[in-house]
């Protein structure tokens, strides 16, 4: 089952969908590229935007019920993505943030340029009462995508990865491509998603992503990556394959693993 841990799906709520009727076709798009459930993720920004769980669950129930309606053949799960700042633990754990379909799994949000001193506390206290987060689609932070292995040592602290599908299809560019196809490579990825935000570019699509994450790591890699997505939504057990740490190649090697990437998506 292709499950969509990570989705801006729910209307008029954040910068997703902006009414239900883009909701609607975000799913048709999602049920007709083979995905079966979304866990709609809108932004948590700690006094800023506050998508608390109750709203977040109320307008999953709404969402769902029109689905019903409009025969289209997919579920909805609760969940959030939750900006990082020091006073999250505590958020969590009074309940204020919405866990990934209530399950011990947290999406975590990283400033996009850089890595906040207090992220290893923050793991670390999420850990410690018994959540596990998720970093959302780490290939698009600059930091991380110039030293991997700060990721690399936020996975041995516990914490999991997501990448996102528009970002292994090209979207925000070769650098970013480059880097989540390297964390993929080096067993730095635990989860595909769509961060959909919209129809377009940035829609519920992951068939395209699957392919280069197969053809880049294998079919083994891609089956943990998809397995995982349906034991997050079910509160189970991640299985973890031990990541390599991170050694840069040479410039030529950076070229030619982009040329090859571009080449293979422009084929689809």
């Amino acid at each position: 089952m292709v499950i969509d841990v990570h989705c801006h799906i729910i209307p008029n709520i954040d910068d997703g969908a902006g009414d239900i009727n883009i909701s609607l076709d975000m799913c048709r798009i999602a049920q007709e590229d083979g995905t079966h459930g979304i866990i709609a993720t809108p932004h948590y920004i700690h006094g800023t935007i506050n998508n608390t769980r109750d709203l977040v669950q109320e307008k999953v129930l709404e969402l769902n019920n029109s689905l019903r309606e409009s025969d289209i053949d997919i579920e909805i799960y609760p969940g959030c993505e939750a900006f990082i700042c020091p006073e999250l633990p505590q958020l969590v754990r009074e309940g204020q943030v919405c866990t990934l379909n209530n399950t011990q799994y947290v999406l975590l949000e990283l400033p996009m340029n850089s890595v906040p001193t207090y992220t290893q506390d923050v793991v670390y206290q999420l850990k410690l009462d018994g959540y596990t987060p998720i970093i959302a689609h780490p290939e698009r932070n600059r930091t991380i995508a110039k030293k991997h292995d700060i990721l690399y040592d936020l996975i041995g602290r516990g914490a999991l990865a997501q990448v996102n599908a528009s970002s292994l299809k090209g979207l925000f560019g070769e650098k970013v491509m480059h880097t989540a196809i390297e964390l993929v490579r080096h067993n730095m990825v635990h989860l595909l998603a769509s961060d959909a935000h919209t129809t377009g570019g940035r829609s519920p699509k992951l068939s395209r992503a699957i392919d280069v994450i197969e053809r880049e790591a294998g079919a083994e890699a891609l089956l943990m990556i998809m397995k995982n997505g349906e034991a997050v939504l079910n509160d189970e057990p991640i299985h973890i394959e031990e990541p390599v740490m991170y050694e840069k190649g040479s410039k030529a090697g950076f070229v030619d693993n982009i040329k090859k990437v571009v080449s293979g998506f422009f084929s689809f």
